[in-house]
């Protein structure tokens, strides 16, 4: 029996060959409505002369297992045998990751999703969860359609913000350490940028009292004066500098390391701004060399993008240092040298950044570069608190880390006391990175969410350990079924389908679909709600019918029902990077 595409595909060729103008359009019927898939059947109408009931009729003719069929308007709802869903559930069994679990419609594809691409200037924090999240479920997304992903990181290393933590460091903290203070690395430097901050915020009011505007004071302070001698003596390969920037950066990437390795995220390929940014500037002189950027009088170099509604952008300053854009450039530039088959290059950016994405495909098309086609901007809303925006510059910023373990401590509440200490923590790391993870992508990318600790763990409602509670329930009962000695698969279907069965089966037809519209629409959200959903219908087959306690063939087939449910919200979980407990 196929599954929802190669089933989608054979209809098709039925109608082709039976002479239909078109095939219709297909989906899940919606709630409230009796039936399992909808036929959208407004486009051949006008070949039967208005008459839904005939075309209702030759759409109807190829499909096989059909139990019930009702045309309204220019809709035909159908319902499938018991005959038809015992194969399903069979084929569901013997085959998943060959066109249900697993895809092959995007095997000629190869993507580079780039993130969280942090600054190490500071340490992660829930802005960079979103970004991780987001990342990592569009990676598998498409690798359950068949593409080969890269995942990659570009490391913002160099600029301003890396001197500021550096200044920071020299004025306020040395010589101390990360070890000599017990600080993890990327704390320690966050902990520098932000005494810098401070100091100079502080400097940059005391000129404004002395009468300098805003704009004025703020790259008169000295402390920004220094930042910038300090960047341009890095620029100019001052081995002192290079020492300090290599040891806090080593600071930095020890700290992220250990956060990745918790949260379970690999990267295939790890770009560095210091080493892309001279390539940016070649880009760059290339483009001042034919012509299509222009250099001013205090010799900065610029790009008159006007034509395309983006305005006058600065690629280099006057004193030759590179601006964000610049080492964009080479780093697009070296994705594609390296990887010349890449079909997308898909950018995990906050929403903050959509001009800047603009400006970027546009250089890239002005310079002619045949790739600026194939850049997507995967944009995302800002994380906030109930208090407002996170601002690192002022010390407000919620810790990765810190949120991470507060979310540990919350799920060590819900756990068995009377369990080992090390399997208590163990389930605890696994609800609340559920927890977390389902909350923040649950919500359509582009939109704003206010993280809820307390809301995000709950076992009820729209959550992450939702979803667990349901798969290790079903797992349990698989387990009591075995104890038993019950098959979940005679070759007997069941008389008929109870409602709740219907609506639970629907909901698992539909699953390859929505891998696909989840990938290619780059929104992990609509395969977290498919997961809630399935869940939902799942815990009301299972509280409204009785599994173990029926005779066979009903039994067989609802445990097989459990077993499909199973292996499609492992599917999911793995995909969404939702670990899943042995116990709850």
């Amino acid at each position: 029996m196929p599954f929802w595409h190669e089933q989608v595909a054979a209809w098709q060729a039925g109608w082709a060959a039976a002479g239909l103008p078109a095939s219709p359009r297909i989906t899940l019927t919606p709630p409230g409505q009796e039936g399992v898939l909808t036929f959208n059947i407004f486009p051949l109408l006008r070949a039967y002369k208005g008459d839904p009931e005939a075309a209702a009729q030759a759409v109807l003719a190829p499909i096989e297992g059909l139990a019930r069929s009702q045309v309204v308007r220019g809709f035909v709802n159908v319902s499938f045998t018991p005959e038809f869903w015992h194969r399903f559930l069979k084929e569901v069994r013997l085959r998943a990751e060959r066109g249900y679990t697993r895809l092959t419609l995007a095997a000629q594809e190869k993507l580079m999703v780039e993130y969280p691409s942090p600054n190490t200037n500071k340490p992660l924090h829930l802005g960079h969860l979103r970004n991780l999240c987001l990342g990592e479920a569009v990676c598998r997304l498409w690798e359950r359609l068949g593409a080969q992903v890269i995942r990659a990181n570009l490391v913002n290393d160099r600029g301003i913000h890396i001197s500021k933590s550096m200044l920071g460091w020299k004025k306020f903290f040395a010589p101390a350490t990360p070890q000599t203070t017990g600080k993890k690395g990327d704390h320690f430097v966050g902990d520098c940028y932000v005494a810098f901050e401070k100091a100079y915020r502080a400097q940059v009011e005391a000129l404004k009292q002395q009468g300098l505007s805003e704009e004025e004071a703020l790259v008169q302070a000295p402390l920004f004066q220094e930042a910038q001698a300090l960047l341009r003596a890095w620029e100019a390969g001052d081995p002192e500098t290079w020492a300090l920037w290599r040891q806090m950066n080593e600071w930095v990437y020890e700290g992220f390391e250990a956060t990745f390795q918790r949260l379970c995220i690999r990267f295939d390929r790890v770009y560095y701004e210091s080493e892309t940014y001279k390539l940016g500037k070649k880009v760059v002189e290339e483009g001042l060399a034919q012509g299509l950027f222009y250099r001013e009088e205090d010799g900065s170099v610029w790009a008159d993008l006007t034509a395309e509604g983006l305005g006058k952008k600065l690629l280099l300053r006057g004193d030759g240092t590179s601006v964000y854009i610049t080492q964009d450039l080479g780093t697009a530039d070296l994705k594609f040298q390296e990887y010349p088959e890449l079909t997308r290059s898909v950018y995990v950016i906050g929403n903050e950044q959509d001009h800047h994405m603009r400006l970027l495909v546009a250089l890239l098309r002005r310079l002619g570069r045949p790739y600026a086609e194939a850049i997507y901007h995967l944009s995302y809303g800002m994380v906030e608190l109930p208090t407002g925006r996170m601002k690192t510059r002022e010390g407000t910023v919620v810790d990765a880390d810190d949120l991470l373990d507060e979310m540990h401590s919350r799920a060590l509440d819900l756990v068995e006391e009377d369990l080992p200490p090390a399997e208590r923590h163990a389930i605890a790391e696994a609800v609340g990175q559920a927890a977390l993870r389902f909350y923040l992508l649950r919500v359509d990318p582009t939109k704003n969410i206010i993280f809820d600790p307390a809301e995000s763990i709950e076992l009820k409602g729209f959550t992450g350990p939702f979803l667990q509670y349901g798969l290790v329930r079903a797992q349990r009962l698989l387990e009591k079924a075995a104890e038993k000695g019950f098959d979940p698969y005679i070759e007997v279907p069941p008389p008929v389908v109870e409602p709740t069965e219907e609506k639970l089966l629907q909901q698992l037809y539909g699953l390859p679909e929505v891998w696909v519209a989840a990938a290619r629409s780059f929104d992990p959200a609509l395969l977290a709600h498919y997961g809630y959903e399935l869940t939902r219908r799942y815990n009301e087959f299972y509280q409204s019918l009785p599994v173990l306690a029926v005779e066979e063939p009903v039994r067989s087939f609802r445990l097989a029902l459990t077993q499909a449910y199973k292996i499609a919200m492992e599917a999911v979980m793995e995909t969404l990077s939702l670990p899943v407990p042995p116990r709850m």
